[in-house]
């Protein structure tokens, strides 16, 4: 029995570190093919018959994408955009399939900071826990009158599950800040605390 119990907890183990592994490459090779298939159509009709050659689907969309990522530094171009970004997310429908997938890849692409704010340990009223969150608002600018008291923050608290999380007004000093990168944070709080992370304290 404990021969079965040291191979079973050896094969979980073992599985921790693969199945991560297996699954981002799974994704990446799914994304890879996705993206070849998308936009192979395209190019055979294009190009010449017989120029297509596998792979300049994939080479295409970097192309593309890296294309975009430095149209975002002139100032025109950044103003173009957010103009384009306010009025695709007020298209019925779209915009709701839209606005999620584009904050969500913002954050992914280096706006985190900008996006979630500083990580903070938020008090659980009446009793002695705290849960980690993010401060995504410290003002009522752009708010309703009142939707936000003075002294007030808005924090966002993560699911473990990934899939969503809370949004909580709460007063300012029922929060401590922690001297943690937003990185650090969400990897803690996905993880259910079981990544820790590199840099410990606090912060005022």
């Amino acid at each position: 029995m404990k021969v079965y119990r040291n191979l079973s907890k050896l094969f979980v183990r073992g599985l921790s570190i693969v199945l991560p592994i297996a699954v981002a490459l799974s994704v990446i090779a799914w994304m890879i093919r996705s993206s070849e298939g998308a936009v192979k159509g395209i190019l055979t009709l294009v190009l010449p018959p017989g120029a297509y050659i596998p792979g300049m689907g994939l080479l295409t969309v970097i192309t593309l994408v890296f294309a975009a990522g430095l149209l975002m530094y002139p100032w025109l171009t950044r103003t173009l955009v957010k103009t384009a970004d306010r009025n695709l997310r007020k298209i019925p429908l779209f915009g709701n399939v839209y606005a999620p997938i584009k904050d969500l890849m913002g954050l992914l692409g280096g706006d985190m900071e900008k996006k979630l704010g500083r990580p903070v340990m938020v008090t659980v009223p009446n009793t002695n826990m705290e849960t980690l969150g993010f401060v995504t608002r410290q003002g009522a600018d752009d708010l309703p009158e009142g939707f936000l008291p003075d002294g007030h923050l808005v924090v966002y608290v993560q699911w473990s599950s990934q899939v969503g999380g809370y949004c909580f007004i709460i007063p300012e000093d029922h929060v401590r800040y922690l001297d943690i990168s937003i990185e650090e944070g969400m990897r803690w709080s996905l993880t259910a605390g079981l990544s820790a992370p590199e840099s410990k304290g606090e912060s005022n």
